[in-house]
């Protein structure tokens, strides 16, 4: 069934969050081919992170890319690479070359054959599944939640959806073409390099070039049978075995303070689409709470008294849609799979556990981990925790940085906190930092783009992994030309004379 109204629904959904509700790039102007903007300054979409590079760059030809690099190896500067602004660590901030790659955003090709898509890394990936649904009748078996994040910001950072057999959005990669440090471009295969090259470039934080295009599998497009529900948390916990074997896709929502937890099954069918548009929860309860004077209420109730965050929680999680298998609710996987498309700044941490041999004992563990420590904080009149704790299931990955690597299957657990303006406070941060040791005591390993503490503990959590990785990244990059900050204390590198 054709989804007449999705083309257009995305496109204003896009027009709303870049123009109405823009990441702050600032009022920019384009450069010439050697002068790019100066003097500029950047922040992340949830205003934690800001950069004032010597130059910041917006190419429109594909040619000043490498002039860019050269330009910066000869003054001995580094260049680093943004995508959508939507990570949370200091992968991208840079006092010197920055490069926006959002103007590079159509597809190259499309091979039906093969069912396989070339595309320019600036493009967004709810465009890229919107296109490739109404133009080619394909999909990605996998896909971030956010539409508003780059492909190449999607594959760079491993980033990832959910789907018990499905790995993360970089393992979709079979090709990609890079602009190296030495200005040249190069293109990447399996075939012509190896899948040791492959599995350093997939999940590549942005160390060992410039990203231009990547090649991603596609299959034939496919719709989704949706189920939303609530169930008791103990016994979903309990037996999430059976929940997330039982179904192709299983996302677990727990608002603080509830019995219940929020839980959403997508199912693969052969039924025709029965929706073009459908109402998720998150998007209304975002713009309830900005638009409604009860909701904004609310959320100054959850900063300046926080003793009220449970009766809170328990409105948030009545707030959550449900429907029932019978109700028979279908739709193509691209609009399934984005159905998050406005968001609160929050504080944000995900950590991958391993679920070995089908043993969900330590996702049981970490899930309980964050109940124990929510109900003991409370009993001392603190809340740092306000928001969702959420699982997402996955395959594992063969990327050498991807927090999934040497796992069978993965949690990726991850917990959000409001407060505002996207900053966390101390008691906040006191919190996280608490649950990250748990969850790194469970084997677990963070999402490169969400909060991170334990930075100086990456590489020793990466082991032989991490090594593979640096030994392709002096390679490739002996001047260390895509390094910033945050990634010398990642490698725990020096930076070169």
């Amino acid at each position: 069934m054709k989804n007449p109204l999705h083309h257009l629904t995305f496109k204003l959904i896009l027009f709303h969050q870049h123009f109405l509700n823009p990441i702050k790039h600032g009022d920019f102007v384009m450069p010439n081919l050697d002068n790019c903007q100066q003097n500029f300054t950047w922040h992340n979409w949830n205003g934690n992170l800001t950069a004032t590079p010597s130059n910041y760059c917006k190419p429109t030809d594909a040619n000043d890319l490498p002039k860019i690099v050269l330009a910066a190896k000869n003054a001995g500067k580094k260049v680093r690479v943004l995508g959508g602004g939507f990570s949370w660590t200091p992968v991208v901030p840079t006092n010197d070359y920055m490069i926006d790659m959002t103007n590079f955003n159509r597809i190259i090709s499309v091979d039906m054959e093969k069912n396989l898509v070339t595309v320019e890394a600036g493009m967004m990936v709810g465009d890229l599944s919107v296109e490739l649904s109404e133009k080619y009748k394909l999909s990605l078996e996998t896909e971030t939640v956010i539409p508003y994040v780059t492909v190449g910001g999607a594959v760079a950072l491993g980033c990832h959806g959910t789907g018990y057999n499905q790995g993360t959005y970089s393992d979709l990669v079979v090709g990609m073409e890079v602009i190296l440090a030495d200005g040249t471009w190069r293109t990447f295969t399996v075939e012509s390099d190896g899948e040791e090259m492959m599995n350093a470039l997939r999940v590549s934080l942005g160390a060992l070039g410039i990203i231009f295009s990547v090649t991603l599998q596609c299959v034939p497009l496919f719709n989704l049978q949706v189920v939303d529900g609530r169930a008791d948390m103990v016994d979903t916990i309990n037996n999430i075995q059976k929940l997330v074997t039982s179904h192709d896709y299983v996302e677990v929502f727990w608002f603080p303070f509830n019995k219940q937890c929020w839980i959403k099954t997508w199912d693969k069918t052969p039924k025709p689409a029965t929706e073009s548009e459908i109402k998720w929860g998150w998007d209304e309860l975002k713009t309830y709470l900005e638009i409604s004077t009860f909701g904004k209420f609310l959320m100054d109730r959850l900063q300046n008294t926080p003793s009220l965050t449970p009766l809170i929680m328990q409105f948030f999680s009545f707030l959550m849609p449900e429907n029932k298998l019978a109700d028979n609710v279908i739709a193509e996987s691209s609009l399934v799979f984005h159905y998050q498309t406005s968001y609160l700044q929050v504080w944000d941490m995900s950590y991958c556990i391993n679920i070995p041999n089908n043993d969900f004992t330590n996702v049981q563990k970490a899930w309980n981990q964050v109940v124990n420590r929510v109900n003991a904080l409370k009993d001392q009149g603190l809340y740092p925790q306000n928001m969702v704790l959420h699982t997402r299931y996955i395959q594992n990955s063969s990327a050498y940085l991807s927090p999934t690597v040497g796992n069978d299957h993965t949690c990726c657990i991850e917990i959000l906190t409001f407060n505002g303006d996207g900053r966390p406070t101390s008691q906040y941060e006191d919190y996280f930092k608490q649950i990250e040791q748990d969850w790194i005591a469970l084997g677990g390993k963070p999402h490169w783009g969400k909060a991170i503490y334990s930075i100086d503990n990456l590489k020793s959590m990466y082991g032989a992994n991490m090594a593979k990785f640096l030994q392709i990244r002096q390679s490739l990059d002996p001047n260390q030309v895509f390094m910033n900050d945050f990634l010398y204390q990642v490698f725990q590198m020096q930076p070169s004379k």
